[in-house]
């Protein structure tokens, strides 16, 4: 089976900013990196670490991530989620690529051990949607297979008709803990509100009245 590469984006300006009305800078610096944990250790419990790449120019993240056997990839400003994809799949020289949000305090490994499989089983493209969705919260796809990146607006239904036009083969994986992302006080919330003993989960039962 060809070798597959974790690719976490990870931005190092305006973290968390529609969280603004509720946390201030420094609890949204912290909470986002609190999730990056929570990402690495699910994709750890995958037996991933070795192949995952995150990508920042936050030297604080990459030595997080190289606390969790994670490789970091150095960019120099925020250049946007596509080209931080791009930059991590280069890096990689994989053959197939699981892009993570760097922000799903639930995943677990075997939400990503699930995600993998449905590759593992043929499908060329796998994606997970948002809650809402409007964005793609795990994304597996070849380097060589032509799938167009489109991390922006409906990024999840981009992605979908992209693997169409391409005449890939594309499965959907609507497991909750991959289609909960943090982005709005609400998403907060729900997360404080969950059975979830995760870091983020945790230090959100803090910081929510």
């Amino acid at each position: 089976m060809t070798r597959l590469a974790v690719v976490i984006p990870v931005k190092s300006t305006g973290v968390k900013s529609r969280l603004s009305a509720v946390l201030s800078a420094a609890q949204r610096k912290e909470l986002g990196m609190l999730m990056l944990e929570d990402v690495l250790a699910a994709v750890a419990g995958a037996g991933l670490s070795e192949s995952c790449f995150v990508v920042s120019s936050d030297r604080a993240v990459l030595e997080l991530a190289a606390r969790h056997r994670a490789k970091g990839v150095q960019e120099e400003g925020d250049s946007g989620v596509n080209h931080a994809v791009e930059a991590g799949v280069m890096a990689s020289r994989a053959g197939r690529v699981l892009v993570l949000p760097a922000d799903l305090p639930l995943l677990s490994s075997a939400d990503v051990e699930a995600v993998v499989s449905l590759a593992d089983r043929g499908a060329e493209v796998v994606l997970s949607p948002s809650m809402a969705f409007d964005g793609t919260n795990s994304l597996i796809f070849s380097a060589e297979a032509g799938l167009r990146l489109s991390y922006d607006r409906d990024s999840f239904w981009n992605h979908l008709a992209s693997a169409a036009s391409a005449g890939l083969s594309a499965a959907v994986s609507a497991r909750p803990g991959v289609m909960l992302d943090i982005d709005s006080p609400d998403d907060l919330r729900r997360l404080a509100a969950s059975p979830s003993a995760g870091r983020a989960a945790r230090y959100s039962r803090t910081v929510v009245l």
